[in-house]
């Protein structure tokens, strides 16, 4: 009985992992953040060129200069480094099935993280 249970289990879950997978990223998303100090920010990403797993990313965020970086997706997870004026970044999104992304984010050399929500433009 248990290894049918784990048999199910297991199929549930690369079924769900399969669905996250399949979704193309390419396009236009609302941005919704939360700084580490608990601020709140919004704007707009771009992701393109999403072949053989590399992509580009763009955001553009209200009061802030618009910030490129490059990504890379492994299954469910769309990692991101990026330069926000002369500091690095990096943000590791989940894939949701329903194509929302959901991340969060580092500054090198500054304390914390923020999240932030990416939602397809439709």
């Amino acid at each position: 009985m248990l290894t049918k249970t784990l048999a199910a289990t297991a199929a549930i879950m690369m079924a769900t992992l399969g669905a996250a997978a399949a979704q193309p990223l390419t396009g236009r998303y609302q941005v919704i953040g939360d700084n580490g100090d608990g601020s709140r920010y919004s704007g707009v990403a771009v992701i393109s060129g999403t072949a053989g797993g590399n992509c580009g990313i763009r955001w553009t965020i209200a009061n802030t200069p618009p910030t490129e970086g490059f990504c890379m997706r492994q299954g469910n997870v769309l990692s991101a480094a990026y330069k926000l004026g002369e500091s690095v970044g990096l943000v590791v999104y989940r894939i949701n099935d329903d194509g929302t992304l959901d991340g969060t984010w580092t500054i090198a050399g500054q304390e914390g993280v923020g999240k932030e929500r990416l939602v397809p433009a439709r």
